[in-house]
């Protein structure tokens, strides 16, 4: 027996913390946001205190009052802004409509333990192994791989706000278990988002007939597409290898999804042909915030405002979080905000070495740099690129590596060092080829094209550019192409 609400043309589940249009659709709202409606909701037309809704929603966390102000604005903006909730200043909120509450008796045998049964019938009819569409993944293509791996974000099919972490959190925790090789990169969690905007893939429903466009793009060798279905401790994991030429499909069985991820680690680093070195049952993921796939949603719309508050709130209910820290730190200075960017560049750096992880440090470093030479300070700029290099070179950080080297050319050029600019593009084309990223190359080229024009170098200039406009019509960049002829080289 579980307790539905209805109001406003909305039918809000209790339990699976759903919210249903009077069409059918399921919009998307976070738990906690959720768990806040419903207290509004059981208490219709009573006035709900601001500490009321802490010690219901947030009994186990300490934060302040802006969590609850970033969720009044997000059911504010479901209900597209009528008259819904009542603030009363220095006492709380009221939530206005008429609400009717009905009960629904659910299955416990429902349609997706049926399908998860089914498939387990025929799992252990394969001598009880936990490949449903081979015997065994297919190995024998981990020799070959040479480039970038991306890790695709996960699809969640389990009934319910509980698992909304699931898209981008289950995601990331495999890539951070995932070692770089020399002979290959595994794209980080925000440069696959990057990448899938690139393709016009959609984030939250990406199909096999993507694939093709994501190869396109990405010049990766190995893709990696994962679901997860069945019920709250009867999980399953399904996956897909692509390769360019071959693909290898299973499914993983456990009670946890913690569990799920070891398994499919173990699965990837045999595909690679690499030893998990790593014990761990679990690990921690930024990515798990469900805020943060909002505010990434609105960094890759170019909506960096709106990205910014709900970062703030982020990094100010969980300090810890590298990665909120970081894109907080990257939208202030897409923002040109540069005095509060050094504040969090502050606070961001000595978490990121208390952490050891050489991973968010060298992004910081980065911006730090990027900061830096914003400010006019190039000289301060040449140490932390040289610190960050030399992080990101032991840890075989390619992508980062050629931002790196990217950095260094332009201080070169502005310093008017024409030829190490020149050597040091070289050398970031270089890194991008590791990775085989078509769009790192072909910008590279261009780089080197308005090197050229600067130095009254046709020759070059042309053989630049017409380099950067192949690479991005053979691999169909159509937003490269565009930005290669609006500088005027068609």
């Amino acid at each position: 027996m579980k307790l539905q609400y209805k109001t406003q043309g909305f039918t809000i589940d209790e339990k699976a913390f759903s919210v249903i249009s009077e069409e059918g659709t399921t919009r998307a709202l976070r738990p906690k946001t959720c768990q806040l409606l419903i207290i509004l909701l059981k208490n219709s037309g009573q006035v709900v205190t601001k500490q009321q809704l802490l010690d219901a929603v947030w009994a186990n966390s300490v934060v302040d009052e802006q969590v609850i102000f970033q969720s009044i604005k997000e059911i504010r903006q479901l209900f597209q802004d009528h008259d819904v909730i009542k603030t009363l200043p220095k006492q709380g909120y009221i939530w206005l409509p008429n609400v009717k509450t009905s009960h629904v008796i659910s299955s416990v045998i429902g349609l997706p333990y049926m399908r998860f049964m089914v498939i387990l019938l025929i799992a252990t009819a394969f001598s009880l192994n936990y490949f449903w569409f081979s015997s065994a993944p297919n190995t024998s293509f981990h020799s070959d791989i040479t480039g970038s791996v991306v890790i695709l974000p996960t699809v969640n099919n389990i009934e319910g706000n509980d698992h909304s972490w699931v898209r981008l959190g289950m995601m990331d925790q495999v890539i951070q278990r995932l070692p770089n090789h020399d002979k290959f990169g595994i794209l980080q969690t925000d440069y696959v988002l990057e990448v899938l905007a690139r393709a016009n893939v959609p984030l939250q429903n990406i199909k096999p007939h993507h694939v093709g466009d994501i190869f396109q793009v990405s010049g990766a060798e190995l893709l990696v597409s994962t679901k997860l279905s069945g019920t709250p401790h009867d999980y399953q994991l399904s996956y897909t290898f692509y390769y360019r030429k071959a693909q290898t499909k299973g499914v993983l069985f456990s009670t946890d999804p913690q569990l799920l991820i070891d398994k499919l680690v173990r699965e990837l680093n045999l595909a690679l042909g690499v030893s998990d070195d790593s014990n761990h049952g679990y690990y921690h993921s930024d990515f798990s915030d469900e805020m943060l796939g909002v505010a990434i949603d609105l960094r890759l719309e170019n909506n960096h405002l709106a990205a910014k508050e709900l970062l703030e709130v982020i990094v100010l209910k969980d300090p810890n979080n590298l990665t909120a820290q970081r894109l907080f730190i990257e939208t202030l200075l897409n923002l040109q905000q540069l005095a509060e960017a050094t504040q969090q560049l502050a606070i961001a750096l000595p978490l990121a070495q208390q952490q050891q992880d050489h991973s968010e440090l060298t992004r910081l470093l980065y911006f730090q740099a990027i900061n830096l030479i914003q400010s006019n300070s190039p000289t301060e700029a040449y140490g932390i690129i040289a610190r960050a290099f030399k992080l990101a070179e032991s840890y075989h950080d390619w992508l980062f590596m050629a931002y790196l080297t990217d950095l260094k050319a332009y201080l070169a050029t502005q310093a008017q060092q024409f030829s190490k600019a020149e050597a040091y593009y070289h050398r970031a084309m270089h890194y991008h080829r590791v990775l085989k990223c078509p769009v790192g190359e072909s910008s590279t080229w261009v780089r080197l094209g308005l090197l050229a024009k600067q130095q009254n170098n046709v020759e070059k200039q042309t053989f630049a550019f017409e380099q950067a406009k192949s690479i991005a019509t053979q691999r169909e960049l159509h937003q490269q192409v565009e930005l290669i002829e609006q500088i005027g080289f068609k």
